[in-house]
């Protein structure tokens, strides 16, 4: 270590002040010498090309003028009291401020300014080198901004590394799940699944992601307490410098109320308001997204229509009111015959019903004949009815519209020949 020092002692001895200014000429960042006398104003000696480039002024723009030519409104007064305070006590300073070029244009230098004593040890000149850090603030200033913006966004951020490890979550997204930050980052955003959404989802989200970039759903997850909710997410990928995915960054909502709301108002749209069964809007709905399932994938399904017959005498004889009464009572009790995820019952207007099933034609037949007899021996406070079956099961040579006016003409066909019958498609 002495041989070192001594060795770079010897080598500055060999070099002169010019040489070292030929080297300063080199430095891609700005150098300064001044003057020493604080009471006269500390003045330019010498300024080396880059700090020329940087402000605008030239050398001899700049030598023998006070350092306060580059200092303006925004220049920070405590600071430049601290270098005074700091070099006229032997030490250097390293600090930061805002200078002005020469258009008067900000720009952010951090510098470290020391002393230049002679062979004597004497103090002849300030040395100052700078760096000029402008952009750097503006970023650490974006970035700050950046932060603090997500941070308090209202919408739920997640970001995740590319195994779905959580890496950040912001203040709404802790806040709406019940957790503390800690308790997420490094989980995986599994624990934010309710198992209420099966494996088919999450795949078809993670292909479209990986192909596309981005994925736009509805989840339903579950909170820290277990609680489901409807989380309305848009998750986009992040790539690095190279091109390749490192993150995945989401925004999501929670739509719960919505979703609650939209189920309630869908229910008043698609609900008789008599007899609470699905009306005909939702029949026509539902019908049209089974025929279309059956032109895709062949998936077969049956249509049983219904009424009730001579309902219009049972209104005259007995009024409205009991008329009202025994559409409600038959479509509770034939309600109770169907079942779920197999058969839908509709009141498809007026005293006319239908009934969408998945069971083949033989099956809809057997359930028609159940629904004919417990309607037919049912006593509906001295009244007593029957009704009228036309059903069949969908064909590949009919179109939707075909295979409906089918089931009409075998309805129609039931009545003509003396009603209380089921009559099948040809």
């Amino acid at each position: 270590m002495n041989r070192a020092i001594n060795d770079m002692k010897l080598l500055l001895k060999q070099l002169d002040i010019l040489s070292l200014l030929n080297a300063f000429e080199f430095s891609i960042d700005p150098i300064v010498l001044t003057t020493v006398n604080w009471d006269e104003g500390i003045k330019f000696l010498y300024v080396n090309p880059a700090f020329t480039a940087e402000t605008g002024y030239t050398n001899e723009e700049l030598f023998g003028q006070s350092l306060e030519i580059l200092q303006g409104e925004n220049s920070d007064k405590n600071e430049l009291a601290r270098v005074k305070t700091q070099l006229l006590s032997g030490k250097n300073f390293l600090g930061q401020n805002i200078n002005y070029t020469k258009e008067q244009l900000q720009y952010v230098v951090k510098r470290s300014v020391s002393p230049l004593l002679n062979s004597a040890g004497e103090l002849v000149a300030y040395i100052s080198f700078q760096k000029i850090i402008t952009k750097l603030v503006a970023m650490q200033e974006e970035n700050f901004l950046l932060k603090a913006v997500v941070k308090e966004a209202p919408g739920m951020i997640l970001v995740t590394d590319i195994k779905a490890n959580i890496v950040y979550v912001n203040d709404a997204f802790c806040s709406n799940m019940g957790y503390l930050e800690s308790e997420l980052i490094g989980q995986n955003a599994r624990v934010l699944k309710s198992g209420k959404q099966d494996k088919h989802f999450y795949k078809n989200m993670w292909d479209f992601l990986i192909e596309h970039g981005y994925f736009e759903d509805v989840f339903l997850n579950k909170k820290k307490d277990g609680t489901l909710f409807y989380d309305k997410k848009k998750i986009k990928s992040i790539t690095n410098t190279k091109g390749e995915v490192s993150n995945y960054f989401s925004v999501s909502y929670d739509v719960t109320k919505e979703r609650r709301n939209e189920a309630r108002m869908l229910g008043e749209i698609y609900t008789d308001s008599l007899t609470k069964l699905q009306n005909r809007k939702k029949y026509d709905l539902d019908f049209a997204e089974n025929v279309l399932a059956f032109e895709q994938n062949a998936r077969p399904f049956s249509l049983i229509l219904f009424d009730i017959d001579f309902f219009k005498t049972v209104n005259d004889t007995y009024g409205h009111d009991k008329g009202d009464f025994v559409l409600k009572e038959t479509s509770r009790r034939i309600k109770s015959l169907m079942i779920q995820g197999k058969d839908m019952l509709y009141r498809w207007g007026g005293e006319e019903f239908a009934i969408l099933t998945n069971r083949d034609l033989d099956d809809a037949f057997n359930l028609a004949k159940v629904v004919r007899t417990l309607i037919k021996e049912h006593d509906f406070d001295g009244i007593r009815i029957t009704l009228s079956f036309g059903l069949g099961e969908i064909r590949s040579e009919w179109s939707g519209e075909e295979f409906f006016k089918q089931i009409d003409k075998a309805l129609y066909e039931a009545k003509k020949t003396g009603r209380d019958k089921i009559v099948k498609t040809n």
